[in-house]
């Protein structure tokens, strides 16, 4: 059975600590998957029925460290959320301008000097990065590294 838990807290480095350890059968090398817990709905477009939640995985961690009661993972590839946020910034400009007109500007959420159109304001208040680990996360074991799993190619 694969082990499941939850992200306990978010180290610097691209670590996370997981609420499982040796007592719960984690071992170092092995990989998990994080995601938002309780996924995210789907309705059907036709009949506006639910159709049921999907997990959204917003990245995968290999454990290198285990204790007892914990374990501590590294983030790894491109799903990680301290990716390069210069480039996510000039995407998201290309996209809000086409949607709001080029005097928007996109910025640093919430430094905006009050004279030019503010991201945040206009959508009507903060911005939550639904990508990004947080505390809470659920996570589960999908494999093991060093072999092959079919969920994720290339390791």
């Amino acid at each position: 059975m694969a082990v499941e838990g939850k992200v306990a807290k978010i180290l610097t480095n691209n670590e996370i600590v997981i609420n499982r350890g040796s007592k719960d059968g984690v071992k170092p090398g092995m990989l998990f998957e994080i995601f938002s817990p309780g996924g995210e709905e789907v309705w059907d477009p036709d009949t506006g029925e639910t159709l049921g939640t999907v997990e959204d995985v917003k990245a995968r961690a290999e454990v290198t460290e285990v204790k007892d009661r914990l374990a501590v993972a590294r983030l790894q590839g491109p799903m990680t959320p301290f990716g390069d946020l210069g480039e996510m910034q000039e995407n998201l400009q290309r996209i809000f301008s086409q949607m709001f007109g080029e005097n928007v500007q996109v910025q640093s959420f919430g430094t905006s000097t009050g004279d030019e159109d503010d991201l945040e304001s206009m959508l009507g208040g903060p911005l939550k990065d639904l990508s990004k680990v947080q505390v809470g996360d659920a996570v589960r074991e999908v494999g093991r590294s060093g072999g092959r799993s079919g969920r994720f190619p290339g390791f």
